[in-house]
């Protein structure tokens, strides 16, 4: 992330998750996430469990709030298992929680943030995150046929997690 807690990120579309083997190869980490969405002001706070490879799981408490178009305010911070708990009850009625399974994939000075969604199911996302708003990304022949949803609102993790979220095919 760029200094002082600004999140600049590019968001791509892939048709498929690459295979488990090939994300070894290039060192993918997987991780499961769960994040659900809390009602009330302001909006754009969420919960998030995070359960990583090795068997440990953090919690997290997190704000976000668009400040341009592809950079965000991220204020983050660590919770125990028991407030996440508590929080729970604050959950948004009309969005349902967000799991997926990323895969954190190193690639020169940046790191690649492949989502594998259980729902909406089949969705693959891929998300790299810039120290500056024109710094270049070149994706890996490897990650497959992808295209970008960076200025696409439907592919914001707060909107998919609308009850009623219908994306189009390929």
């Amino acid at each position: 992330m760029s200094p002082a807690g600004i999140e600049i990120e590019r968001k791509f579309r892939l048709r498929a998750l690459p295979a488990p083997e090939v994300l070894a190869e290039h060192g993918a980490v997987p991780r499961r996430l769960e994040q659900v969405y809390l009602a009330g002001d302001p909006p754009g706070r969420r919960i998030r469990r995070i359960e990583h490879a090795d068997g440990t799981t953090e919690h997290r408490l997190t704000r976000k709030e668009r400040l341009r178009e592809h950079a965000w305010r991220e204020d983050e911070a660590a919770i125990d298992a028991a407030r996440f708990e508590t929080l729970l009850a604050e959950a948004d009625p009309g969005r349902r929680p967000v799991r997926k399974t990323r895969y954190v994939v190193p690639h020169g000075t940046q790191h690649l943030e492949i989502d594998a969604f259980e729902s909406p199911a089949g969705l693959v996302l891929l998300e790299v995150e810039l120290e500056e708003d024109d710094e270049a990304i070149d994706l890996p022949a490897w990650v497959g046929e992808w295209r970008e949803v960076t200025r696409d609102p439907q592919y914001l993790n707060v909107n998919l997690a609308l009850a009623d979220t219908v994306l189009a095919d390929w």
